[in-house]
């Protein structure tokens, strides 16, 4: 019968070296997709400057304040569900559609249903929530929250 140590350790050394390359590679990707991020936020924290400064030349302009927009029922109810998802934690789907019919949003559950569905879609495409392994909602990662302060 022979020895297989050296074998065995010349695995493990192979094995440990794919370990640290593929470490290696998720890093990189993961700095590539905070550098994306963060010239994304860029470019629209200088859009929203901008749009500000034509704003403030509006008003002075033709000095008077413009109407308060009023909101709409979609963003009152995704100001519901984030407000809710922050105070309770995780909901389901069917929660959060017992939510806006109580809230008024809706008349029954099944139209609940059909509206509540693109509205998570938009809100977990735009991190303001996330969605869970197991198909509950909730609020974004502390990660997520920050950098929604910071633009805010």
């Amino acid at each position: 019968m022979r020895d297989i140590r050296s074998d065995l350790e010349e695995r493990a050394t192979l094995i440990d070296e794919q370990i640290k390359a593929a470490y290696a590679n998720f890093e990189r990707t993961v700095e590539q997709l905070k550098n994306e991020c963060d010239a994304r936020l860029a470019d629209l924290k200088s859009g929203l400057a901008m749009i500000s400064k034509f704003m403030e030349f509006e008003q002075r302009y033709f000095g008077h304040v413009s109407p308060p927009v009023q909101s709409s029922p979609l963003v009152a109810l995704a100001e519901l569900f984030m407000r809710r998802l922050n105070e309770v934690g995780p909901m389901s789907r069917e929660e959060l559609a017992d939510l806006a019919v109580k809230g008024g949003f809706f008349p029954d559950t099944e139209t609940a249903a059909q509206g509540v569905h693109p509205m998570l879609v938009t809100l977990v495409r735009s991190e303001l929530v996330r969605e869970l392994p197991n198909g509950t909602f909730a609020p974004p990662t502390m990660s997520q929250a920050i950098k929604l302060w910071r633009v805010v």
